[in-house]
């Protein structure tokens, strides 16, 4: 009988919620799947531990935050604008260069240091741990750059759709001619007499990246240490075997053909309790009509001219809804997180005067924070409509509870996020002519057209039926925790191959590199010895070997004798 293997799987991500909850919703099922199993997470400080499902111990990676390095970065070059205030102005060759060049300074917004600082705590955790699989956030470059480094075995794990994984490898290069290059804001598929200006775009985004100023300090800081690696380097340079789980399946993205080492597992949501159960007041007060649900994400700030527009466009629809009595009480609860200071209460804001009679009759709620999670509020039956900036996790949230949606898509894959509502005909885009600001003339008319609209009955049904969809492929948190243990059986596999042909007890003699024999199995080589020797005899022709690799056997695997 082969001996029980407690496996250990060490978590990276970011801390930002769009991450975070990804990979706090894949915990929570790989611990459901594998009781036994050993699982730790590793983020940065901001946390909370009633957050952190029960058996998964947590480590702090040293250092600032993805979101603190972005902030610290604009303040450090105001020309570029915030991470919240996007680029104004409509839409030009000019103005989608100056976007890309601000984009790539945001995949790499560390100082040298920073990145030095932040890549060391990671290095120093996964040694610490030696665990036999990395599950590593696909947007985290220090992350990505430790576990390229280390030469571990490592799967990556994100919010991202398909599209950002495979678009590269499209029959045709069509990932050039056909899919919207970054902030063009092209329509899919890309007009004709616009391919040449969408292939500039694509060779400009690559080069903005490389040849960023921030990426080439940080190198420099790295030159000692190692290379700075990022997601792109997931498309160009992606180690053998190395998979990339996506929160998305085929049915809610852009016609692609899917290469083989990216798995969809659909949307990765957290699971919740009712909202009966975790806020009864706010259930009640949803329960009195229906509701729109606004929420622009946890980075988007939006300043108090952009929060009057909406205010407006609010205001407007509630007002046609009064008047037609048959169309029942409406009502508005908006998750508001501010640039600058303003106060919507008090009375001398223009927010306050707008919606004076809704906060009076408490039609229209705005607050800083709401402590249920954002699917619990969706699912309660009584959201008729989300309204959102093109986040991943907010538009996978109102996918799976069955919400027509409204984008106001502001930045990078916003866009993206804003045409795959439309292609499925659950929602539409609701600031087109004012990208990436928003008018409430344009709200109005968008808000409507999904409320009451010739389409509005068929976006209902055509949510339900993409709801059905996502139901019948199963939770993406059960499909990405059953794709982790995979990755994890191959290790096991291995070390069984190697008992099954040696005398484990009589002292094993293994002579070649730990990673060679993990990619054996990994590249579904047959498993045997005399296979995986001849893969390392091969390999050894080409590259010589530190004793990193006899180290980690012994630790791994004591009773193995390191020749």
């Amino acid at each position: 009988m082969a001996p029980f293997i407690r496996r250990r799987i060490l978590l990276i991500t970011n801390v930002e919620c769009g991450e975070l909850d990804v990979f706090l919703a894949t915990a929570q099922a790989l611990l459901e799947a594998d009781p036994g199993l050993d699982l730790h997470l590793a983020t940065f400080l901001g946390v909370d531990d009633d957050v952190l499902p029960v058996g998964v111990t947590y480590h702090q990676i040293n250092g600032i935050s993805m979101y603190q390095a972005l902030e610290e970065h604009y303040a450090r070059t105001p020309e570029e604008g915030s991470i919240s205030e996007p680029l104004d102005g409509p839409p030009g060759f000019s103005k989608t260069r100056r976007a890309i060049r601000a984009y790539a300074a945001h995949i790499m917004p560390y100082t040298g240091r920073q990145m030095v600082d932040v890549f060391t705590s990671i290095v120093d955790i996964i040694r610490n741990l030696n665990p036999d699989l990395v599950v590593v956030d696909s947007l985290m470059s220090a992350g990505l750059t430790a576990c390229y480094h280390l030469e571990v075995k490592f799967v990556c794990l994100g919010p991202n759709a398909i599209k950002d994984f495979a678009a590269s490898e499209q029959p045709r290069k069509a990932g050039l001619w056909k899919f919207p290059a970054l902030f063009s804001r092209f329509e899919y598929p890309v007009p004709w007499t616009k391919v040449m200006l969408n292939i500039h775009f694509s060779w400009y985004t690559a080069k903005a990246i490389k040849n960023d100023p921030q990426r080439k300090e940080v190198q420099s800081y790295l030159t000692a240490h190692t290379i700075l690696r990022g997601p792109l380097d997931l498309l160009k340079n992606r180690p053998e075997g190395v998979k990339i789980l996506v929160s998305s399946l085929p049915e809610l993205d852009f016609p692609l053909v899917v290469p083989s080492h990216v798995i969809p597992c659909g949307p990765i949501i957290r699971r919740c309790q009712p909202l009966e159960e975790t806020d009864a007041k706010l259930a009640e007060w949803l329960a009195h009509g229906r509701t729109i649900y606004v929420n622009m994400g946890s980075v988007v700030k939006v300043p108090v001219d952009q929060a009057i527009e909406i205010a407006k466009a609010l205001k407007a629809v509630i007002d046609i809804f009064n008047r037609q009595t048959e169309k029942g009480r409406l009502q508005a609860l908006w998750k508001l997180k501010k640039r600058g200071r303003y106060s919507v209460y008090e009375p001398t804001c223009s927010i306050a005067k707008i919606l004076r009679s809704e906060f009076a009759h408490d039609r229209v709620r705005i607050v800083d924070w709401i402590q249920p999670e954002p699917v619990s509020i969706l699912r309660t039956g009584n959201v008729i409509c989300s309204i959102h900036h093109g986040g991943a996790n907010s538009f996978n949230e109102a996918i799976v509870a069955g919400v027509p949606q409204l984008v106001l898509p502001v930045w990078g894959v916003n866009y993206d996020y804003a045409q795959r509502v439309e292609r499925l005909g659950v929602g539409r885009c609701g600031n087109r002519s004012s990208q990436p600001r928003w008018s409430t003339e344009e709200v109005t008319r968008e808000l409507l057209h999904v409320l009451v609209g010739d389409d509005a009955v068929i976006m209902k049904q055509q949510a339900a039926a993409v709801k059905k969809i996502c139901k019948q492929n199963g939770s993406g948190a059960d499909c990405a925790a059953i794709a982790i243990l995979n990755e994890c059986e191959i290790e096991d596999s291995m070390w069984l191959t190697i008992q099954n042909h040696t005398n484990m007890n009589a002292k094993a003699h293994v002579d070649y590199p730990y990673r060679i024999a993990k990619l054996a199995v990994a590249q579904r080589r047959p498993q045997s010895l005399e296979d995986v020797h001849s893969a390392i005899t091969k390999h050894k022709r080409t590259e010589n070997h530190d004793s990193s690799w006899q180290r980690r056997i012994q630790q791994k695997h004591p009773n193995v004798l390191i020749g």
